[in-house]
């Protein structure tokens, strides 16, 4: 009777032990996952607040240098496009009104073109003036238009394709005359340069805090 007794009692004592060790087995594994849980979620939380500010094309990031455009705008352009020169713009585009300032990449398939204009024009006039423009476009897709304000000035929005170039373009007015900043470059690979384009645009202001703000942020 003794005997069974202490049997019973080892059965029993076994048996708790490997229930102690089964819970605890289990609860450790729910503090673990409860901790990974959190580490991932403040993880999460620290991705969402920083800001991806790299511009890459083909995996190569793009860096910007700002220029001063006739001591009367600034805008940022990809450091590795070249400033034509002056004889180099009249060998090139050999018309009358050819743009003031041309950038080009070094495969000369990228171009940033400046056009400073005796056109009279006033900020009023700007979304008239992109009307006009538009509707005489022909055999080419608009993928956005408009005007907007920034920097207390109104700027008009015309970004559009034909059968072999994207075209972003930005109008506005300098002393009641028009002025246009182009970017341009091959319609296939358009989606590439779409954010260097946007950023050349963005950066149009007018005034030497304004650019270094810009620039910093």
């Amino acid at each position: 009777m003794v005997f069974n007794m202490n049997r019973k009692e080892i059965i029993l004592g076994v048996i708790g032990i490997v229930v102690i060790v089964v819970v605890a087995f289990f609860l450790a594994n729910i503090i673990h996952d409860y901790n990974v849980d959190s580490i991932n979620k403040e993880n999460e939380t620290e991705n969402e607040g920083q800001k991806e500010d790299k511009i890459e094309v083909d995996g190569i990031e793009i860096n910007f240098k700002t220029y001063r455009v006739d001591s009367s705008f600034f805008l940022n352009v990809p450091d590795t496009f070249i400033m034509l020169d002056e004889a180099t713009l009249k060998e090139k585009y050999n018309y009358n009104e050819r743009p003031e300032l041309v950038f080009m990449s070094n495969d000369d398939l990228e171009h940033i073109f400046i056009s400073t204009t005796d056109e009279a024009m006033t900020d009023d006039g700007l979304e008239a003036y992109l009307n006009n423009r538009i509707v005489g476009l022909t055999n080419m897709t608009i993928l956005d238009s408009g005007t907007y304000q920034n920097y207390d000035k109104t700027f008009a929005k015309l970004v559009a394709t034909d059968q072999n170039t994207y075209y972003n373009i930005r109008f506005f007015t300098l002393e009641n005359k028009l002025v246009s900043v182009e970017f341009n470059t091959q319609v296939g690979v358009y989606k590439e340069w779409e954010d260097v384009a946007n950023e050349v645009m963005d950066s149009i202001c007018f005034n030497e805090e304004d650019i270094k703000k810009y620039s910093s942020d």
